[in-house]
């Protein structure tokens, strides 16, 4: 199996590729869940071992990510052990592989598993013996809202609970920059034309640009990122959505 060059950095960040003990002594009992972005060239390995339930912070960063992988040792005695990833507002993030949707994830040897929302921050990684496979709740509405914030390197992710019916203002999560790119995501289920708009620590709105367009508030359209243009870096206060922008 070849492994990109995230991975491995992730995987010798944690220890696993370090000289094994001699075979006469120890196995492959290892647990590994692997969280990558190839397109910030961005990874994390987290190790866990057998036994109880454990959870644990992403090590290295809380990404955003795309995909998500679980490792296991082949004498690791729980084959099937489950994993699960947490959002900053602690709950479970989505994940797709192939036919299979779920809030919990395997090894199976099927390789990766992506995260259905798109990138995401992952505040909490959980492993239990007790998980079981069970398809995510297909009936709920898609209303996720979320804005993410990135120097490149530092990134910060706010959800919206309104489902973009009112103005609503929140601070952004964890650390308010400096930043100078912006993306918003919106669910199938949000009106598509909300925008949102983010304000400086003096009050103004921050004026943004992707492609020809520049405004000084921004839309999701499935399009990417919104760079900032005045200033060109900044740190900012408040994220503002609204359906009246």
């Amino acid at each position: 199996m070849q492994y990109s060059t995230i991975f491995l950095s992730a995987m010798a960040a944690t220890g696993s590729l370090a000289a094994p003990a001699p075979q006469s002594v120890q196995g492959d009992n290892s647990i590994n869940v692997i969280l990558q972005n190839q397109a910030i060239e961005l990874g994390s390995g987290t190790s866990f071992v057998e036994g109880d339930r454990q959870e644990k912070s992403p090590t290295g960063s809380s990404g955003p990510f795309k995909t998500v992988e679980l490792s296991l040792g082949p004498d690791v005695e729980q084959q099937d052990l489950r994993c699960q990833i947490l959002d900053c507002n602690n709950e479970p993030i989505v994940v797709v592989r192939g036919e299979n949707v779920d809030t919990t994830f395997a090894d199976g040897n099927g390789g990766p598993w992506t995260l259905q929302d798109g990138a995401q921050i992952v505040d909490t990684i959980v492993c239990d013996p007790d998980f079981k496979k069970g398809d995510a709740p297909e009936e709920e509405l898609d209303l996720v809202i979320r804005v993410t914030l990135s120097d490149g390197n530092l990134a910060t992710q706010t959800a919206f609970v309104e489902g973009g019916l009112v103005a609503e203002e929140q601070d952004p999560v964890g650390s308010s920059g400096p930043f100078d790119r912006v993306t918003l995501r919106i669910g199938a289920d949000v009106n598509q034309d909300l925008r949102c708009q983010i304000v400086d620590d003096n009050g103004n709105a921050i004026e943004l640009a992707r492609g020809e367009n520049e405004a000084f508030t921004f839309a999701d359209g499935g399009k990417g990122e919104w760079t900032f243009l005045e200033p060109t870096s900044s740190v900012v206060d408040k994220i503002i959505c609204d359906p009246a922008f």
